[in-house]
């Protein structure tokens, strides 16, 4: 096993989320979309532990830490993830107490079948956010990091 099971996982996440936000067959629940917004969320903040704990990856702890805590995105994304583990948020990384918040959702029907396109929001103490443009911003980060230590993607 190597980070980039849990990197392709994340991928997958990706895409789901894509086609949540651009537009998809409406075949689930309702409840089901939102999960996918955190389960991206949660398995971009644990690409971290797979990182760290790669010993193929070449970055001490602190070092993947330490990019964490310089790329706003990634603290958000770290925030979003432990509140969501935890409940509520004990301490932030991120200073903007972000959570999945509304979603602007755009139901057509049809003759054939039901499409929905969902776009959700990170509210956050500054304002809110688009989820999958935060989604789409962490994942690029991480990519950047993973190829800059020389690592696979």
């Amino acid at each position: 096993m190597s980070y980039r099971e849990q990197l392709q996982r994340l991928e997958r996440n990706y895409q789901r989320l894509a086609e949540i936000d651009q537009g998809r067959r409406h075949d689930m629940g309702c409840e089901n979309y939102r999960d996918e917004v955190y389960f991206f969320f949660l398995n971009c903040c644990h690409l971290k532990d797979w990182l760290i704990n790669d010993s193929g990856f070449p970055e001490s702890k602190a070092e993947v830490e330490n990019y964490i805590n310089v790329n706003q995105e990634l603290q958000l994304c770290a925030d979003i993830c432990n509140a969501h583990k935890h409940l509520r948020l004990d301490s932030s990384r991120s200073a903007e107490n972000p959570r999945v918040g509304s979603q602007k959702i755009d139901l057509k029907l049809g003759a054939g079948e039901a499409a929905i396109k969902i776009q959700f929001t990170i509210d956050t103490v500054s304002g809110p956010r688009d989820a999958f443009e935060l989604a789409t911003k962490c994942l690029g980060l991480w990519k950047a990091f993973i190829a800059k230590k020389g690592g696979t993607i």
